[in-house]
C-alpha cells in the first residue's frame, strides 16, 4: 500500500498535469474558432472553381496543356500531405499516415515511383520509412504561419508545377483532411494535376476569352494554388479540433485520477488514524487495569 507522501506527491504530479491539459484545450479552443472561420470563408470559392474547371469538355479542346488533362504515361506520383508540426493531437496525424501508407502501397503495386511532399514534421520521418530507394521524400517547413499561408501555398503550387514542367512527377495528389466538426473530419485524397473531370450532360458549347490558352494558363496554377491553400486551412481546423478535443479528454481523465487517489488518501489517512487512536484507548487501558 502506498504511504501518504507517495500519494501527496502522485496528487500534485495529476494536479500540475491537468492545469497544463485545461490551458493546452482553452488555446486549442481559441484557434480552432479563427481556423474555423476561416477555412469555412473560403471553401465554397474554392469547390465551385474547382468545379467550374472539371466541367469543362475537354473533347472540345483542340490544345494539350498537361496540367489540365494529364499525361499517359504515370513514372512517378507527388503525394502533398497535410500534417501537423505539432503533437498531442489525438489520432489526427495516425489518420493521415493510414491513408499515405495505403496510397503508397497502391502506388508501388503499379510499379511507379513516389515523390513525397510533408506539409508538416510529424510525418515526415514514419513515411521516410515506408518509402523504396528510388522514392523521394522532402519537407516543408514553417508553412503554417497564418500571415503568410497564401504566399506559402502560392510558392508550393509553383514548385510542383515547376516539377511537373521538368518531367519530374507526372501526377499530383493531395491528402489531407476535411474539417466538419471539433470530433469529426475525415482524410481524403484528391488529384489536382491533373484536375478530375465531372460528369457533363450539357452539350452547349463553351466560351473562353480571350482564348482557351489564355484562360488555362492563368487559371489552372490559380486552382492548382486555392486548392493547395484550402487544403492548409481544412488541416490547420481539423489539428485544432483534434487537439482540443484530446485535451479536453486527457483533463476528464486526470479529474477522475485526482478522485480516485484522493478518496485513496483519506482512507489511508483515516485508517492510520484509526490506529493510533486504537493504540492510545489500549495503552490508557492497560494502565487501568495495572
Amino acid at each position: 500500500m502506498a504511504n501518504l507522501k507517495e500519494l501527496r506527491n502522485k496528487v500534485g504530479v495529476v494536479r500540475s498535469t491537468r492545469k497544463v491539459t485545461m490551458a493546452m484545450k482553452l488555446v486549442a479552443g481559441v484557434k480552432l474558432k479563427k481556423a474555423e472561420q476561416e477555412a469555412a470563408a473560403s471553401r465554397e470559392y474554392t469547390q465551385e472553381l474547382d468545379r467550374i474547371l472539371s466541367l469543362i469538355r475537354r473533347e472540345l479542346i483542340d490544345v494539350n496543356y498537361e496540367l489540365f488533362s494529364g499525361r499517359d504515361l504515370i513514372r512517378t506520383e507527388m503525394l502533398l500531405v497535410f500534417a501537423s508540426d505539432k503533437g498531442l493531437c489525438g489520432n489526427f496525424n495516425y489518420l493521415v499516415s493510414k491513408e499515405v501508407f495505403r496510397m503508397i502501397s497502391g502506388i508501388h503495386a503499379e510499379n511507379k515511383k513516389v515523390h513525397v511532399v510533408c506539409v508538416g514534421s510529424k510525418l515526415f520521418s514514419l513515411i521516410k520509412q515506408k518509402l523504396l530507394q528510388d522514392d523521394a521524400i522532402e519537407l516543408v517547413e514553417d508553412f503554417y504561419r497564418s500571415d503568410k499561408l497564401f504566399s506559402n501555398a502560392q510558392k508550393l503550387a509553383n514548385k510542383v508545377i515547376a516539377d511537373f514542367t521538368a518531367n519530374d512527377i507526372d501526377r499530383v495528389s493531395v491528402v489531407r483532411t476535411k474539417y466538419h466538426s471539433a470530433t469529426q473530419c475525415k482524410v481524403e485524397a484528391k488529384s489536382i494535376i491533373p484536375l478530375l473531370r465531372e460528369p457533363n450532360s450539357d452539350r452547349s458549347e463553351t466560351i473562353f476569352e480571350p482564348n482557351i490558352e489564355e484562360v488555362l494558363k492563368t487559371a489552372i496554377p490559380y486552382n492548382i494554388a486555392i486548392q493547395i491553400y484550402q487544403s492548409a486551412l481544412e488541416s490547420v481546423a481539423s489539428e485544432q479540433g483534434a487537439r482540443m478535443t484530446s485535451m479536453d479528454s486527457a483533463t476528464r481523465n486526470a479529474d477522475e485520477l485526482l478522485s480516485e487517489l484522493t478518496t485513496t488518501y483519506n482512507r489511508i489517512r483515516q485508517y492510520n488514524i484509526t490506529q493510533e487512536l486504537v493504540e492510545v484507548v489500549s495503552g490508557a487501558a492497560a494502565v487501568a487495569r495495572g
